[in-house]
C-alpha cells in the first residue's frame, strides 16, 4: 500500500517532460536569453491589465517586462518599434502576452498598436470583445481595403490602445504576409505609432513568423508552464543554429507558478 504511491509517482515523473520553474527552464541553456516571468493568472476572468493604476501581479510583472526590454534597444532613440509575439505550439499565452505587453505601453501614455496576425487561427478579437467579422489585416494585405485608419478599432477599457484584429480568414496566410504589403503598412504605421505589437502565428506550426521575423525589431517567444513540452524548445534551438531567428529574439516564460 504504501509502495503503489511512490511507484505511481516515479512513473508520472519520468513520463513528464514539461517546463515548470525558472530554474529549470535556465538549466537547457537554450540561445536565447530569458526577458521575464509572468505569474499565472488564477481568476479566467482577468486575463489582461484592466487599467493604468492596475497593480496587480500581472500588471506589475508586464511592467518589469518592458523595462527588460529596454536592454535589448537597438533602435535610435524616439523610433517607432515592432514587437512580434510568437511561441513554438497554440495554447502557450503569445496573445495574452501581447495584448498586456501593449496594454502596459499605452499605460505608459505611449502611442500603441496591436496587430492581430494569426491568419489561421485569429485570437485578438476574443480577448477584446471585438466583432470577429469586422475588416482587418486581411483586407488589407489583400488589397480590399487601401486605407489602414479604416480598419483601426479602439480597446473597450480605459486604457487607449489602437488595434487591427485578424479580419477573415483567408485561404493563403502565409502568401498574404509575404506579399509586400505588410512592409509597406508597418512603414506608415511607424509614422503614427510609438510601438507596434503584433501577435503572429506559432512557429512550430507553420512558417509565417519566420518569413516575417526581419520586420520586427524584437521577437519575443513565448513559453508556458505546465504546459510547453521541453523537446519543443529544441525547434527553437535548431531554428536558431539555422539562422532563421535573429539575435534580438527571446523567451518569455508564462504561467510561473503553475
Amino acid at each position: 500500500g504504501l509502495l503503489l504511491p511512490f511507484i505511481f509517482l516515479y512513473i508520472l515523473f519520468l513520463f513528464n517532460n514539461k517546463i515548470y520553474s525558472k530554474q529549470q527552464f535556465e538549466e537547457l541553456n537554450l540561445p536565447l536569453p530569458l526577458l521575464g516571468e509572468i505569474p499565472e493568472v488564477s481568476e479566467t476572468s482577468v486575463l489582461t491589465i484592466n487599467s493604468s493604476n492596475d497593480r496587480s501581479p500581472l500588471a506589475e510583472s508586464f511592467r518589469v517586462l518592458s523595462s527588460n526590454l529596454k536592454f535589448f534597444a537597438k533602435n535610435v532613440k524616439n523610433q517607432s518599434e515592432v514587437i512580434m509575439v510568437t511561441s513554438t505550439i497554440k495554447g502557450e499565452g503569445k496573445t495574452f502576452s501581447a495584448i498586456n505587453l501593449a496594454y502596459t505601453y499605452a499605460s505608459l501614455n505611449k502611442k500603441v498598436l496591436i496587430i492581430g496576425a494569426d491568419l489561421h487561427n485569429p485570437q485578438i478579437h476574443a480577448y477584446l470583445n471585438i466583432d470577429k467579422d469586422n475588416e482587418g489585416l486581411t483586407d488589407l494585405l489583400s488589397g480590399n481595403i487601401s486605407n489602414w485608419k479604416d480598419v483601426i478599432r479602439k480597446t473597450n477599457n480605459d486604457i487607449d490602445c489602437d488595434v487591427i484584429i485578424g479580419g477573415p480568414i483567408p485561404p493563403n496566410p502565409a502568401q498574404l504576409l509575404n506579399n509586400g504589403n505588410l512592409e509597406k503598412l508597418l512603414k506608415n504605421l511607424k509614422t503614427e505609432y510609438d510601438y507596434i505589437i503584433i501577435d503572429t502565428p506559432p512557429c512550430l506550426l507553420v512558417s509565417d513568423t519566420f518569413s516575417i521575423s526581419r520586420l520586427s525589431d524584437y521577437m519575443i517567444f513565448v513559453v508556458r508552464c505546465n504546459y510547453t513540452d521541453i523537446d519543443v524548445l529544441d525547434f527553437i534551438k535548431g531554428s536558431a543554429q539555422k539562422g532563421l531567428i535573429s539575435e534580438n529574439s527571446m523567451f518569455l516564460l508564462n504561467g510561473l507558478g503553475a
